[in-house]
């Protein structure tokens, strides 16, 4: 099973075994889908299924079935949550979740490596991809600068000449 990483908690609230949790998406109604998150405990993962959840200033309030004290929460404590790689929902032909990029060999149009991509930031305007080779630059995720995401090839192919303008 691969486990992908949609948040973290990064807080115990409450006597009853809650945990505030910070979700990585913006968009926060394609959390309350999951029906299982899974946790690294003792070196393996722990399935744990959501009880309740609510939302409130920008966070996740999460009580899990079986973990009623603080306690007995106390090991999620700055602990990434992930979910099983077949139950995030699909994409567009043209959308890519962040963890499928981080990695990617970047190539120019002339087929030169110039870094890999290192992480996506997520700007208000569009997402920009962070890639690291001899220097660090930041590609703007739009028509123009990013010509072609192969992940077969595992590589992005950017217009290096489009960023220096």
């Amino acid at each position: 099973m691969r486990c992908i990483p949609v948040g973290k908690v990064v807080a115990e609230h409450g006597l009853r075994g809650e945990v505030k949790f910070k979700y990585y998406n913006e968009v926060a109604e394609g959390f309350l889908e999951y029906t299982s998150l899974y946790a690294e405990r003792n070196g393996k993962q722990t399935e744990l299924k959501p009880a309740g959840i609510r939302f409130q200033k920008g966070f996740f309030y999460i009580k899990f079935e079986g973990l009623d004290r603080p306690d007995m929460v106390s090991f999620l404590m700055n602990q990434e949550l992930c979910v099983r790689e077949e139950d995030l929902p699909p994409l567009d032909n043209d959308e890519y979740y962040d963890y499928q990029l981080i990695g990617l060999d970047v190539i120019n149009l002339r087929g030169e490596k110039i870094g890999k991509v290192e992480q996506i930031l997520h700007t208000g305007a569009n997402d920009v991809m962070a890639v690291t080779g001899a220097r660090e630059i930041f590609v703007p995720m739009v028509d123009g600068y990013i010509s072609k995401i192969d992940l077969g090839s595992s590589c992005v192919m950017i217009d290096e000449d489009a960023l220096l303008v």
